[in-house]
């Protein structure tokens, strides 16, 4: 029987992730290791791929920052400052998965901060407009 259809088990992970989140909300900073962490560790994941042909591992998507609740949350410059830790690839990726580049334009750009002003551009737009996009 695997573990995941074992309600103790999934109540157990349900309760480390509220913990989690509870800390998150809690601890500024810690949030922000959080955040660095994972922006860190999606970029290491993309250079560690093998090529073509060198491995059967499914590929796993990056761990992508919620852009629109960092926004809500802490503010346009706490947002710029998160991305700026961020990868070029990663960022790509922000926009490629909030579907912000319908033209695949963002995508051809080669620098962050271009990238990151989009982005923190296109978010404080859409907050402007109200809450519709936010649900």
């Amino acid at each position: 029987m695997s573990k995941m259809k074992d309600p103790d088990y999934r109540k157990q992970l349900a309760s480390i992730f509220i913990k989690l989140a509870e800390k998150i909300e809690q601890d500024e900073q810690f949030a922000g290791w959080l955040f660095e962490g994972t922006c860190l560790i999606a970029e290491k994941s993309r250079k560690s791929k093998a090529g073509p042909g060198q491995s059967n591992e499914p590929v796993t998507a990056p761990m992508i920052p919620d852009v629109i609740a960092i926004f809500s949350k802490e503010g346009p410059d706490a947002l710029r400052e998160r991305l700026n830790g961020c990868e070029l690839d990663t960022l790509r990726e922000i926009v490629l998965a909030n579907g912000w580049d319908p033209a695949k334009k963002v995508r051809k750009w080669k620098t962050k901060h271009k990238i990151v002003a989009y982005i923190v551009d296109t978010v404080s737009k859409q907050m402007s407009k109200g809450k519709a996009f936010l649900d």
